[in-house]
């Protein structure tokens, strides 16, 4: 009696199971373990330039600023908006920022990497391709984050 009413709850369950409707749940973004949160829209002063940088996640999202009145870099972590201030920089300026930069402070080493390029019909702007934001924390960890971007003035 007890095997019959076991084999009954196996083959009950087996049936319930197969019965049931099933659901498909939309694939989870794709952050690509990307340390940086979104950075909210930022304002600039009169006259400010900035790089703003995207990571080439999925969804694309804002992680960086960069200005060079302060010399400074700004993302988000860990719910904390960051401000590093730049320590190096080499290569060509581009609309006074160096194409590659490096930011120190609070334990991390940011460095930013593009290639500027302004494309025929833009005005007052560049593009910034080829780019790439990597993070060096204190313990040692590198992450490189491909993005790309454009480099904004605020009018006067």
């Amino acid at each position: 009696m007890i095997r019959l009413l076991t084999v009954a709850a196996v083959i009950f369950t087996a049936t319930a199971a197969l019965a049931a409707p099933r659901t498909q749940n939309a694939p989870a973004p794709n952050n690509g373990g990307v340390p940086f949160e979104e950075l909210a829209q930022q304002k600039l002063a009169p006259g400010q330039c900035a790089l703003f940088l995207w990571a080439n996640t999925s969804p694309t999202r804002r992680i960086l600023m960069v200005t060079q009145n302060p010399a400074s870099a700004r993302v988000v972590m860990k719910g904390k908006t960051i401000d590093l201030p730049l320590t190096a920089w080499d290569g060509e300026q581009v609309m006074g920022l160096y194409e590659q930069q490096i930011f120190t402070g609070q334990g991390l080493t940011l460095t930013v990497r593009f290639r500027g390029e302004t494309p025929n019909g833009l005005i007052g702007g560049v593009v910034a391709r080829e780019g790439s934001v990597e993070l060096k924390d204190a313990a040692g960890w590198e992450t490189v984050v491909p993005a790309g971007g454009m480099i904004a003035c605020q009018s006067s």
